[in-house]
Formats: structure tokens, C-alpha cells, sequence
């Protein structure tokens, strides 16, 4: 059953590679539901309650780190509160016109458009967004290596 319970994780794990492009897909969430599964199949024996609850910390955590990436990269490069929702806003409006890498320009874009309509000059608004496409891109690729990670955890305990 552990190789059966290893390929029902692997193929739930490149699903939710998906998801750090594709923001309907909760990629490091369903990667951490494909390990607890993955831990059902084989009776928790050797995926047991210790590296699942590892497994868990590190999907919240990631989720944590990727909302407060774009946050940090605005706010870093001396973006308001309005550049922050406008890179959230041009996140989500980027990745339905142009998916699934639209959430980078869109995130520019937003922050940028945003801090233009609360009075900041062109210069602080373009810092702004190009923080916030920053930091979307880093909240990307800390999901990548938490992905990585649970990958690694999954398939030690398992094997």
C-alpha cells in the first residue's frame, strides 16, 4: 500500500505545484491534505501524527509567509495602504486576464495604479509596485520550497 499511498501523494504534490501560479489551487495546503491521505492509506504507520503536524506547520506558515511577502515587498519599497490592496487587488485581476503568471504584472500593476489614485507622486508609486511584484515573486518561491520540503518529509516517512 505505501507505493500505491507514495504515487496518490506524488500526483496530488505536481497538482499543487500548479497552485503557486494558480491561486484557485491551494497548492501547499492540498500538498499537505496529499500527505495526511497519503498517511490514511497506510494506516499511519510510518507517516504517523509527528511529521504530519510538521507537514501541517509548514502549509500554515507558508501561507502566512505568502500573504505577508507582497505586504513586506510594498511596504519595504515605501508603498501606502493603498499600494498593499492594490497589489492584492492586481494580483487577483492578473491571474484571470493573463493566467497563470498574470499575478506578477498584476501585482504591479495594482500597487502602482492604487498609489496613483492616492495622490503619490509617479516615482513612490512605481517603487511601490515594483516592491510588491517583488514580493509576490519571493511569497512564490518560499511556497515552492515549502512544497519541496513536504515533498521530501512525505516521501522520507514513507519510505
Amino acid at each position: 500500500m505505501t507505493i500505491i499511498a507514495s504515487i496518490v501523494f506524488l500526483l496530488i504534490w505536481l497538482v499543487s505545484l500548479a497552485g503557486l501560479v494558480v491561486p484557485v489551487i491551494p497548492g501547499v495546503p492540498l500538498a499537505a491534505l496529499g500527505a495526511l491521505l497519503a498517511g490514511w492509506m497506510t494506516g499511519f504507520e510510518s507517516l504517523g501524527l509527528t511529521p504530519l503536524l510538521i507537514i501541517a506547520g509548514l502549509a500554515v506558515l507558508a501561507q502566512v509567509l505568502d500573504l505577508v511577502g507582497g505586504w513586506i515587498g510594498t511596504k519595504y519599497s515605501g508603498g501606502s495602504n493603498a499600494g498593499v490592496w492594490g497589489s492584492i487587488i492586481g494580483s487577483l485581476v492578473g491571474v484571470v486576464i493573463a493566467p497563470p503568471f498574470g499575478f506578477l504584472p498584476g501585482a504591479f500593476l495594482g500597487a502602482l495604479l492604487f498609489e496613483l489614485l492616492a495622490q503619490r507622486s509617479f516615482a513612490e508609486a512605481w517603487r511601490s509596485g515594483i516592491g510588491s511584484m517583488l514580493g509576490a515573486l519571493g511569497g512564490t518561491f518560499m511556497k515552492l520550497l515549502f512544497l519541496i520540503g513536504i515533498g521530501i518529509i512525505t516521501f522520507v516517512y514513507l519510505f
